[in-house]
């Protein structure tokens, strides 16, 4: 097992982005209410588990974007006049100080 120097943020969907999600009436799956699904962004470890805010507050609309285009890709479709206390809102924001990697191989990054 390996460390790595960065802080992993959860973002965790909330009632609100689950109720937009669900609300397509599409063939596409829905969200289960009953399971955490989130996704997690790695951040430099100068953004530790005492400040990482200020980096989520600066951020906070393109991991909303990136949030909103997971499921539905049209932005046409996206709520309108997203502001941070909406994207608190619609999600809950973790810390996680200690990250370790307990994966086989290097590290792989793709384009964002």
């Amino acid at each position: 097992m390996k460390t790595i120097n960065r802080t992993l943020i959860p973002i965790i969907p909330k009632r609100p982005y689950i109720s937009w999600a669900n609300s397509f009436d599409d063939d596409g799956p829905k969200i289960e209410t009953d399971k955490k699904l989130a996704i997690s962004i790695l951040i430099s470890d100068k953004y530790d588990e005492y400040n990482y805010e200020k980096l989520i507050k600066k951020n906070y609309s393109d991991i909303f974007e990136e949030e909103l285009d997971a499921w539905m890709s049209d932005p046409d479709d996206w709520p309108k006049n997203r502001t941070y206390q909406m994207f608190d809102e619609w999600f809950e924001v973790l810390v996680s100080e200690f990250v370790i990697d307990m994966g086989d191989g290097s590290v792989e990054h793709e384009p964002f």
